[in-house]
């Protein structure tokens, strides 16, 4: 009973090694996620000629995209971040490590926004994505669109999306 015993806490204690690699390689994975993006201003212009105006962050590279949101606690409003697709692509986001609820929008390369969800659900592995090529997507905090009436059509500028048409 004594060798199962002292078996058992070594097959413990490797596990318990092997995880530690994980745990520090989430912390570098949370770090990465968590680090500031380049920001911008971005406004976007409703059918009723209102002005919605917002501070993004710009996800260019590949390793931007794929950190994007994941991992963080908070979207404050009036913030975001813009993933940024040049030439513009069949572009689709899921919500893998991303604790909060997100509103996003798939913008084309006309600078209109094409397909709207709304209060995606935190952790979720399924895909999301709109209608048609997207020169851009855009995350704010879940509840903007509905709160601010943005609808698709609605048109979305930034400099930052000058560098995606």
């Amino acid at each position: 009973m004594k060798n199962i015993w002292r078996n058992g806490l070594l097959l413990s204690g490797l596990a318990f090694g092997a995880l530690a690699p994980l745990a520090h390689a989430d912390d570098k994975a949370q770090a990465a996620a968590q680090k500031p993006l380049e920001k911008a201003p971005l406004t976007i212009t409703d059918r009723q000629s209102h002005r919605h105006d917002f501070t993004i962050e710009i996800a260019r590279t590949e390793k931007e995209k794929e950190a994007g949101e994941s991992l963080r606690k908070e979207v404050p409003e009036g913030t975001g971040m813009l993933f940024l697709f040049t030439p513009p692509e069949a572009a689709s986001i899921w919500m893998r490590d991303t604790p909060v609820s997100l509103d996003i929008a798939f913008i084309g390369a006309d600078g209109k926004i094409q397909a709207i969800e709304e209060k995606t659900v935190p952790f979720s592995e399924r895909r999301l994505g709109g209608k048609d090529a997207s020169a851009a997507v855009l995350e704010l905090a879940a509840g903007t669109m509905e709160k601010a009436g943005i609808v698709v059509g609605d048109l979305v500028s930034s400099k930052a999306l000058a560098a995606a048409r």
